[in-house]
């Protein structure tokens, strides 16, 4: 069936040939006849035919046109291989695709804390690909399950969250490779070894983002999430360890971006030794006008310096009708708490003290 829809082909070509290259003498005009001049007249010029290439030779048979539609179809076939040839140089290869950012949102598994787009890191970053007209280092993206509105994010960050956010300030196309078939561990797996070797991250960023990862079960442990990512398990400990600290704890350093590896285990250790006590300096540390600085702060929150306190004591007293003071309650800068009295108490004022203080604590004196 091949063969016969190649003959009728070839023999198409041969039909629609030119009539005027099938016969010669018999439809050709005659030739003008020579114009007489009368005598003595001057010659009027002659038109110079052009002259004209020699032009292509055409089959006039049946086998002539198969041959030359065969010979075409062998150079067609060439060409195709040529191009399949190539087209194999780019197997495996991603596409970069300029897109709007504001159809990419920031990745399930994001490490910068906002505070990062404030730096003057991020300001220089900003300022780079507006002078470059665009990101030239692409970020990576994968498409959002299912179907998006109208308007809707249609991509998730892999990478790239920074000059994403830049672009999108800039309010101009950022340039993305698209990962259609990336799953969560490996977007995780990119996105920290990527950001490894540019910005790095805090250590509470990485606590963070480490400790989230846990939560989600996308590691089943931080052993496993050390050899996925190839870190030492000691700094991931040390970071979650700051993730860990309380909101007013991290609040006291200014950012969370200025905590530091080797302050983890101070802090976590003075957190579990007085909660209340660390909670209520790093409250007195955060309005403290003007602010001190991180290590300053590290040192009052672990009582390795007096840099950063703000005051040793407060107190509430009771006074009598006279104004003269009777107790008085203070509390000193870890939040520990002390009742004393200015008169001596007599046998059932103390129990009844006791009896106060028992049902306060929950517990029966010794």
């Amino acid at each position: 069936m091949a063969n016969k829809d190649l003959v009728k082909r070839a023999f198409s070509v041969t039909l629609n040939l030119p009539t005027a290259q099938r016969s010669d003498a018999v439809d050709a005009p005659e030739a003008n006849p020579t114009p007489s001049h009368p005598a003595g007249s001057p010659m009027a010029p002659q038109p110079v035919p052009a002259e004209q290439g020699p032009s292509p030779a055409v089959p006039k048979t049946g086998p002539g046109s198969m041959l030359a539609f065969m010979t075409e179809q062998s150079e067609v076939h060439r060409e195709v291989v040529r191009l399949r040839d190539r087209l194999t140089e780019f197997d495996g290869a991603q596409a970069m695709r300029k897109l709007d950012p504001k159809l990419i949102r920031a990745s399930k598994w994001a490490n910068r804390d906002a505070s990062h787009f404030q730096t003057e890191a991020f300001r220089r970053l900003k300022e780079e690909i507006a002078s470059a007209g665009g990101n030239v280092q692409p970020i990576k993206v994968r498409p959002l399950d299912g179907a998006a509105r109208p308007g809707a994010p249609q991509f998730e960050v892999v990478f790239g969250h920074r000059r994403h956010q830049a672009c999108l300030e800039l309010g101009i196309p950022v340039q993305a490779v698209v990962d259609p078939g990336m799953k969560d561990v490996d977007l995780f797996v990119e996105m920290e070894r990527e950001n490894r070797e540019r910005e790095d991250l805090s250590a509470w960023e990485q606590g963070v983002m480490y400790m989230r990862a846990l939560e989600q079960g996308l590691f089943p442990s931080a052993k496993q999430l050390a050899a996925a990512i190839d870190r030492d398990l000691g700094n991931i400990g040390k970071a979650m360890a700051l993730a860990k600290l309380p909101g007013e704890v991290v609040r006291a350093f200014g950012s969370p971006l200025n905590l530091q590896f080797r302050w983890a285990t101070a802090l976590k250790d003075a957190h579990q030794r007085d909660p209340e006590g660390l909670l209520a300096v790093a409250r007195e540390i955060a309005a403290k006008v003007p602010a001190a600085t991180p290590a300053e702060v590290f040192a009052a929150l672990t009582q390795q310096g007096r840099a950063g306190r703000l005051g040793e004591t407060s107190a509430t007293e009771w006074k009598d009708d006279d104004g003269k003071r009777i107790a008085s309650l203070t509390i000193d800068r870890k939040g520990r708490v002390t009742v004393s009295f200015d008169q001596p108490l007599d046998e059932g004022q103390r129990r009844k003290l006791t009896k106060a203080v028992d049902g306060f604590v929950g517990l029966k004196a010794q």
